[in-house]
């Protein structure tokens, strides 16, 4: 079962593996192929959207992005929405291509006139990175959890049935879909065996810090399913404050769960068996010895210091329980991420469920209506009467000015009918420093050293590329204004003192325009990390662009109408109050969005909207989902200008 994810990429035959620095999260569920639309209960057909995670394959279209863990697979590349992978399984777990992983029982029955399929190589056979097979019905309220955000895929986690309407899972593994879009089912053992009671979902609520915590991506990562129907089928007892003993360090606990049996895939991206592996509890200090900063104490770890068991690619959200001494298991976390899978020094790391004990038991027990309960899912950092909404006042710090350019409310240049595509890339920086001593791999991957940032900007001028921002971008998709012969877009996330210190200096040096993406909320609450409005001003007036990147850095994916009002006219206000200047694009935190995000900003006056999906090309029907070009701490100059040449 797991540790972080990989994800491969390759583009007109090219892999992208070869150029860029490997990033060592993996996440644990897995997306998977399957043959024809994909139609969850209840008939209907999959439709859009953005992937928790994906699986990986020499031939994947896209990389992926740091995220938490959906399938556990070694990140080597960005995108906002997972892989865009398919990759199979036949009745053995032999990974095919174009076959689903998830078949029913009529495709994987065998025909009365052939042999059955061989079984699996010797030493392979029940095991899960060093667990045995599940005996049936040993596990009663395990549940399978697949999403089909998107024609012919599907995102595959664990779940546990806390009670009979509701299924409790990581939040990563859902927070990209809908609820008809997912189904549940209740009971199973083997996958293709048709066994267990397949459900719709109606609710998903995430839990309201989910996404917030900027420092620890993975933070509050558990999110409930409620059912379209009850189940009858045993449920999992929740660890709870007076019973947190039971999971003590060196307690021995048991994943459960349907992952990959190696970290490589290659006995296939997920058992079709249920599986389980024993492992140690261990302590808060000693996991964050080994993993680093990301650990939190809402976060439990499990599994060796010497390796060869843990959960993998597949096991998100599946659970890790602990004996209650009396002949039943309770719920001591879920799986969430870690870093491959079984690997030496490391441990998984679990949502620590008893800190979420009273939180879970509260959702399970509302009575409210469907109106009544829709503003308060989200937890808003607002006050609510009724379906009002009253904002919580901002702390504004410079002097209000008269708007210098993009007046409040002014549209985006109108289309003149024609579709256009061009390709633009928009290179996606963070951090331009050299990150401290002892930093965590996130801090070291976004991180590019101001020498190395000069010789980006260097290569780009010696290759005969010109700077524009995204307004020249939507001019020229909209009306056909004429851009430069090589044009490019510097992007930066999130707003880090660094960027005026270090990029902003050398982007006026090499007469180089950029946009800034910043969290208002951070800036107005003076965060030593992050830029000051003196700082924005004076960017501004040295030619840059100062663009939004939401209140307080959350996920905007399934978000009410309320939040995400917000978010965009709160942050669109608070920069055009100190700048005099009001922003028209949005960078998703994350990089997780969906329909109704896109909806709301552009009904809020933005132009467009930036992710972190992996290309270049852009067109006048997609203003709102503009691909980028990632840049890692480890890119040279050489392989940044390949990274521009690319035809994607």
């Amino acid at each position: 079962m797991g540790a972080l994810r990989r994800t491969l990429g390759s583009y007109g035959g090219l892999s992208i593996l070869s150029i860029l620095a490997p990033v060592v999260i993996l996440m644990s569920c897995s997306r998977v192929a399957v043959p024809g639309p994909a139609v969850p209960a209840g008939g209907t057909t999959a439709g859009g959207g953005q992937m928790a995670a994906a699986v990986g394959t020499p031939v994947a279209e896209e990389g992926a992005s740091l995220a938490p863990n959906s399938l556990r697979m070694a990140v080597r590349a960005n995108t906002a929405g997972g892989e865009r992978v398919a990759v199979g399984a036949d009745g053995a777990g032999k990974g095919q291509a174009g076959k689903s992983l998830i078949a029913t029982a009529a495709e994987t029955a065998t025909p009365e006139s052939e042999e059955p399929p061989p079984p699996p190589p010797a030493g392979l056979e029940g095991q899960i990175v060093g667990g045995e097979k599940a005996a049936p019905g040993a596990w009663p309220w395990m549940v399978a959890i697949k999403a089909f955000t998107e024609p012919g895929y599907h995102t595959f986690c664990g779940a546990s049935l806390v009670a009979s309407s509701w299924v409790l899972t990581a939040a990563h593994c859902v927070v990209n879909a809908s609820p008809e879009q997912i189904v549940a089912t209740v009971g199973d053992y083997r996958l293709d065996s048709g066994q267990g009671q397949e459900v719709g979902v109606d609710r998903i609520v995430l839990h309201p810090r989910y996404g917030f915590d900027f420092a620890h991506d993975f933070a509050h990562d558990l999110a409930l399913l409620h059912l379209t129907e009850p189940v009858e089928a045993e449920l999992v007892t929740l660890l709870a404050d007076d019973t947190l003993q039971l999971a003590a360090p060196g307690t021995l606990g048991t994943v459960i769960g349907w992952g990959a049996l190696s970290e490589s895939g290659d006995e296939g991206w997920l058992s079709y068996d249920l599986q389980q592996v024993e492992l140690p509890i261990v302590s808060e200090e000693e996991c964050t010895n080994s993993m680093g900063r990301m650990i939190t104490e809402n976060m439990l770890c499990a599994g060796y210091s010497e390796g060869g068991k843990d959960a993998c690619h597949g096991d998100s959200g599946s659970p890790l329980v602990v004996p209650d001494g009396e002949g039943g298991w309770q719920l001591a976390g879920l799986v969430s991420f870690g870093i491959g899978c079984a690997r030496p020094s490391f441990y998984g790391v679990y949502t620590r469920v008893s800190q979420y004990h009273d939180w879970i038991l509260a959702q399970i027990i509302r009575e409210e209506t469907a109106e009544e309960r829709e503003p308060t899912v989200l937890m808003l950092p607002a006050v609510y009467s009724d379906a009002a909404v009253i904002l919580l006042p901002s702390v504004h710090n410079g002097p209000i000015e008269q708007p210098t350019r993009n007046v409040p409310g002014k549209p985006p240049p109108i289309p003149d009918g024609w579709i256009r595509k061009v390709q633009v890339p928009i290179l996606m920086y963070h951090y331009v420093s050299v990150p401290p001593a002892g930093s965590d791999v996130y801090r070291q991957d976004l991180s590019v050293s101001p020498d190395r940032f000069r010789s980006h900007l260097q290569a780009l001028k010696d290759g005969g590329y010109t700077a524009i921002s995204m307004y020249e971008l939507v001019e020229h998709l909209n009306q056909g204004t004429p851009l430069p012969e090589k044009p490019v877009i510097l992007t930066f996330d999130d707003g880090y003192r660094d960027n005026f210190e270090n990029a902003f200096p050398l982007l006026q040096e090499f007469d180089m325009t950029a946009m800034f993406f910043v969290v208002t909320d951070y800036i107005d609450a003076g965060n030593p990390f992050y830029l000051s409005w003196d700082m924005a001003r004076e960017m501004q007036a040295g030619g840059m662009y100062i663009e939004s990147h939401g209140r307080n850095h959350a996920s905007l994916r399934n978000r009410n109408d309320d939040y995400l009002v917000w978010q965009a006219l709160g942050s669109a206000e608070t920069i055009e109050y100190e700048l005099g200047v009001r922003p028209r694009f949005i960078t998703y935190p994350f990089g997780h969005f969906d329909n109704n995000t896109i909806r709301i900003f552009e009904s809020a006056g933005f132009w467009g909207g930036v992710t972190i999906n992996p290309g270049a090309t852009h067109s006048t029907d997609n203003p709102y989902q503009l691909k980028r070009v990632r840049v890692r701490g480890t890119t040279t100059p050489a392989e940044l200008l390949y990274l521009l040449e690319l035809d994607w």
